[in-house]
């Protein structure tokens, strides 16, 4: 039975863990550590390096390029023996790499934990390692200190924790000792503190009430060890592809070698043939392409502010149809800005965002000069203990972000920490406390010598110590209606999700003698200030982009559901009317009622760590391809188990870092959507390569068994068709790879992942492989028939022949290549840019092997090792028409207007 401790009071804890205030007896501590264990994460038995090396030769490519490396070797094919086998150990060794790294995910959360330990046991505070501590032991805490366990607080003095590795919330969380309700969620139970969490303010002591893997650190480590990833859905095409392969091979060489044995062919020359065109049909290639291809990819990820630690995350990245955010820091940029001020007669707006001290101060749409505020403004920097600090990386706040949001204020009015500094001395300070809820500052003007009292804190509590208002510069009472007028701008101020403070201040009659709470009486009010976590800029735009792309947008976050709303209808993600879901809601749902909210919501508020990985869950068993992003230890386990995880680079824990796919550099959502981009470009860019080959491919089989059924002599020899597959399945091939991405990708809608790519590509293949062996088969024998072959038998005339057809193979294949860039628009409509400049790797790579391919039929060297002869101008002719009809009929002939595509 699990018990709610927060909900307990604290006498109720303690009786539940059969300890008290004094502690644990030494005795009781070792039958406790005999029951509940160590206070360690457990690491899973871990794959050794070996093993993991092994298993990247486990796929249906694999062993069919081993196949084509004995079929090489048995042939006398030593280079591509040795160029295949390079290919084989290439794509081992990077495998390996990616893997090896993931290995260390669960590493990283053992930073987590604190080794040493304050407790007191027997009545005596001891420090002990943390590994030894025990439900019920007593642990005493203070200012950063970072939290050993789950812990029960039972007295807390101002403490103030940040649990942003569970909550992804940089805020301080203000504790208590006092008993919650029961159907809180993690995140909001304050008595509560987590293990793993950061002491930033204050003192306090409490109980242990879960300790290793017990603890929310613990469950995410045994979910981050015991969740596998899902297989790429490239990697499964492939493997699909490469079965079907494996069999449509077999078939060929039974087919060529029994009808060559029946039409009563040499039986040594087909049984070589045949294994010649098998190896051909094998894409050997493919996977050093893809290996390039994705690399590439990564690189230019990498330009673009994602470093991808797995190849397979580039090809997951172009199919992904769901993209679950956290919102603070990826949405948003992490650093509070004060938008809104009400100084009790007048509303001001102020630009500018983040911590950059560059804004105005706007009521309604005239510009004002703040001065108008100033005392306003240099109250909530003096009342306060952040500092703005000008760094290499920009600007950042060193202290509570919510201060620093007023240290910003007032430097865009001018008014600076240093400036402040030489006109005041601080000389007390009556610190914030969760019952007070608000703190004060005694400062002394340096040249008058008076002394003053600036406060700030929750709106009425701090109007209840005021009676009077500065009124645009005159001191007045403050009546009821005057405040019921600052109550309602309060009530407006946070229905838009502003964090809201009231500033105050008064000057003091006299030099105080003490600094305490009897000062923070008859104040002046100042005003409000309203402050967010803004959007990034470019936020709203990446939003829009990925609807138009057919991506779904989930936040996913631990901040309030009226925050998250407010921010959600910012930045575009949903109207006031669109479903928004708390984490107590969904603790209530059946599983019906969850799987409509997964389906239907686009934000989830206050989300456990549970939350979220069930939420990826659902979207998966829905049929999504999910990519998700997190910051936070609570992260770790939906980044595993999401197709693509996507950590935060400046705010991200390692232990994220470490689960995940793709790291952004700058934690921002739209690097996402670029990647994502890319990831489509590089998807499509691997889909043409795989066009390519296997209409090429599919084309010279046909052409061979044709000839072989109506008895005519086969037009390629073994070494021909080898030679057919390196020079087209080589530089040409690969440089597809480096195709720039479709301006236009983003238009398009996700790829139905029900779809095969074999599927899609199979009637470009089929039209284009049967263009092909029309051509070479009425080329072939038409060059029969000019030399006479027909009449004469002649061996030179064959041998001319044979050439003709391995040139006009190799030429078409050439111009086919061009027309797999894009199948709806035809190599004559895409215009002299499209085709040659836009990919001057592609030119130069058909250039590269139109000259290999004339030294193939002219040079004496290659015409003695190939057996090939030169050919007259009137078959070179031949050749040229023939190939240069292939690419008229070839698919997308009717696309003559590249916009109607």
């Amino acid at each position: 039975m699990v018990v709610s401790f927060h909900a307990l009071s604290v006498d109720e804890v303690l009786l539940e863990l059969n300890t008290s205030k004094t502690g644990l007896s030494n005795l009781e501590v070792i039958k406790r550590l005999k029951k509940f264990g160590a206070n360690e994460i457990k690491q899973a038995k871990k794959i050794s390096v070996f093993e993991i090396f092994l298993s990247q030769f486990k796929n249906v490519m694999i062993y069919m390029l081993f196949f084509a490396i004995i079929i090489s070797f048995m042939l006398g094919e030593i280079t591509d023996t040795i160029v295949i086998g390079a290919i084989i150990i290439l794509n081992a060794v990077l495998g390996f790499i990616q893997e090896y790294k993931a290995e260390r995910s669960v590493e990283a959360l053992l930073k987590l934990a604190a080794p040493k330990s304050i407790v007191i046991r027997d009545s005596n505070r001891e420090e002990i390692w943390s590994k030894n501590l025990v439900p019920g032991d007593i642990v005493l805490l203070d200012t950063g200190d970072r939290v050993p366990a789950n812990v029960r607080l039972i007295e807390s003095y101002d403490l103030k924790v940040d649990q942003s590795h569970l909550t992804g919330e940089s805020v301080s969380v203000l504790k208590h000792s006092r008993k919650e309700k029961d159907d809180l969620s993690l995140v909001d139970r304050n008595n509560m503190i987590f293990m793993g969490s950061l002491v930033t303010y204050g003192k306090g002591k409490g109980v242990v009430t879960a300790t290793g893997m017990n603890t929310e650190v613990g469950e995410i480590a045994e979910n981050v060890q015991t969740l596998t990833k899902d297989i790429p859905p490239l990697q499964n095409e492939i493997e699909k592809m490469s079965r079907w392969l494996a069999i449509v091979i077999g078939v060929i060489i039974a087919l060529v070698f029994v009808f060559g044995v029946i039409f009563k062919q040499n039986i040594f020359v087909m049984f070589m043939t045949s294994i010649s065109l098998a190896v051909s049909a094998v894409p050997e290639g493919l996977p050093a392409v893809i290996t390039v291809t994705l690399a590439l990819g990564m690189q230019r990820m990498a330009r673009k502010n994602a470093i991808v630690r797995k190849l397979s995350a580039v090809q997951t990245l172009g199919n992904v149809t769901v993209i679950c955010s956290d919102k603070t820091g990826t949405m948003t940029k992490n650093e509070m800005t004060v938008t809104h001020i009400f100084d009790g007669v007048n509303e001001y707006r102020v630009t500018g965002t983040g911590y950059n001290p560059k804004g105005e101060f706007f009521t309604g749409k005239d510009h004002v000069f703040a001065s108008k505020i100033s005392l306003l403004l240099k109250t909530g920097a003096l009342c306060n203990n952040a500092t703005l600090k000008d760094g290499k990386e920009g600007f950042s706040i060193f202290g509570d972000p919510t201060e620093g949001s007023l240290i910003v204020l007032a430097a865009k009015a001018g008014i600076s920490e240093k400036s402040l500094s030489k006109e005041y001395e601080k000389k007390g300070e009556v610190p914030f406390s969760s019952e007070r809820k608000m703190m004060s500052v005694i400062y002394e003007d340096k040249s008058s010598k008076k002394q003053f009292v600036f406060s700030k804190g929750a709106p009425d509590i701090l109007l209840n110590l005021c009676s009077k208002i500065n009124n645009n510069d005159k001191i007045i009472a403050l009546t009821d209606s005057m405040k019921k007028k600052v109550l309602e701008e309060n009530i407006k101020f946070a229905s838009s999700a502003l964090r809201v403070l009231a500033l105050a201040y008064k000057p003091l009659s006299q030099k105080a003698e003490v600094c305490n709470e009897s000062l923070e009486n008859d104040l002046i009010f100042l005003g409000l200030v309203g402050m967010i976590d803004p959007p990034r800029n470019e936020v709203k735009e990446a939003i829009k982009l990925c609807k138009t792309a057919g991506i779904r947008v989930m936040m996913l976050t631990g901040d309030h559901l009226i925050t998250a709303k407010a921010i959600g209808e910012q930045i575009g993600l949903v109207s006031d009317t669109d479903i928004a879901v708390s984490a107590t809601d969904i603790d209530s749902m059946d599983e019906h009622e969850f799987r409509d909210a997964v389906s239907n919501a686009s934000i989830f508020a206050r989300v456990s760590s549970e939350n979220k990985l069930n939420i990826v869950k659902e979207l998966k068993r829905q049929g999504e391809i999910v990519a998700v992003t997190g910051d936070g230890v609570n992260d770790a386990s939906a980044l595993k188990s999401a197709h693509i995880g996507v950590a935060m680079g400046i705010k991200g824990t390692d232990v994220t870092k470490e689960a995940s796919d793709i790291i952004l550099t700058d934690d921002n959502f739209s690097t996402i959507v670029n990647a994502v981009k890319e990831g489509r470009g590089i998807f499509e860019n691997i889909k043409k390569f795989i066009k390519f080959l296997l209409a090429a491919n599919f084309g010279s089989i046909v052409v061979v068994l044709f000839m072989i059924l109506f008895g005519i002599p086969i037009p390629y020899l073994p070494l021909h068709i080898l030679w057919l597959n390196l020079i087209t399945d080589g530089l040409p091939a690969i440089a597809l790879s480096v195709e720039p991405t479709d301006k236009n990708v983003m238009r398009n809608k996700p790829r139905d992942p029900n779809k095969t790519l074999i599927g899609e590509i199979s009637p470009f293949i089929i039209v284009s492989g049967i263009v092909y062996s029309f051509v070479s088969i009425v080329m072939y024998i038409l060059v029969l028939y000019l030399e006479n072959y027909f009449v004469t038998g002649s061996a030179l005339s064959l041998l001319r022949a044979r050439t003709a057809a391995i040139s006009q193979s190799v030429i078409y294949e050439l111009f086919l290549v061009f027309n797999c860039r894009d199948d709806k628009v035809n190599f004559f409509f895409r215009g002299f840019y499209n085709n040659f400049v836009s990919n001057l790797w592609l030119t130069g790579a058909v250039v590269v092997s139109v000259l290999l391919q004339l030294g193939f039929v002219f040079l004496p060297f290659f015409q003695q090792f190939f057996n090939t002869a030169a050919l007259t101008m009137q078959e070179l002719g031949v050749i040229f028409v023939f190939s240069t009809l292939g690419l008229f009929l070839a698919p997308g002939w009717l696309h003559k207007d590249p916009s109607k595509s």
